[in-house]
């Protein structure tokens, strides 16, 4: 067996599905998190929400599902609102998404036809990945402030491969949701 087909077999492929924001919030959210990235030695990103992850299926499968969901989903308004954090690499430093019906409902179809389990849901935007103590999560939430009020509608449903750590994350490409 080649050294690549067996690294292929004990590295499975992990992808996820991204939402991003656009433009302005787009530009907003990177500058923080490059900010905080730099100030704190925390690996940067691109600002996204994560739909579904952890997602162990055939690349042409997802991108597949990547094309049929974009087609098939309305158009939404996401909200950002309070900062946050948890005890959680991943959600070290964040922005809720205010509940929004037709984001669940693409979670759903999306979990559905990927026969994956249906965990409970917290859409937020991550502003960095970095362990660290519950106090200075909270001077920097007093920093970048506790609310965003931002608003946008994502236009694109994003396939990415998520093997590694951030800095080796990669779009393999994406799908224009229905307008």
């Amino acid at each position: 067996m080649s050294v690549k087909r067996e690294a292929e077999q004990t590295n499975p492929q992990r992808y996820a599905l991204w939402l991003k924001p656009e433009n302005e919030v787009y530009g907003v959210l990177k500058r923080i998190i490059d900010d905080l990235a730099s100030e704190y030695n925390a690996p940067a990103f691109e600002p996204h929400i994560t739909v579904a992850g952890s997602i162990d299926r055939p690349e042409a499968e997802l991108k597949d599902l990547v094309t049929d969901l974009a087609r098939e989903s309305e158009p939404m308004t996401l909200h950002l609102k309070e900062t946050d954090f948890r005890d959680s690499l991943y959600r070290a430093l964040f922005v809720h998404i205010a509940p929004n019906d037709t984001l669940l409902s693409l979670r759903e179809r999306c979990l559905t036809r990927l026969k994956k389990e249906h965990e409970p849901y917290m859409p937020h935007v991550s502003l960095m990945y970095k362990e660290m103590e519950a106090d200075r999560k909270k001077e920097i939430i007093e920093r970048v402030g506790e609310r965003f009020d931002l608003v946008f509608i994502p236009d694109k449903l994003y396939l990415v491969r998520t093997v590694g750590g951030p800095g080796t994350w990669k779009e393999i490409m994406h799908a224009s949701l229905k307008s």
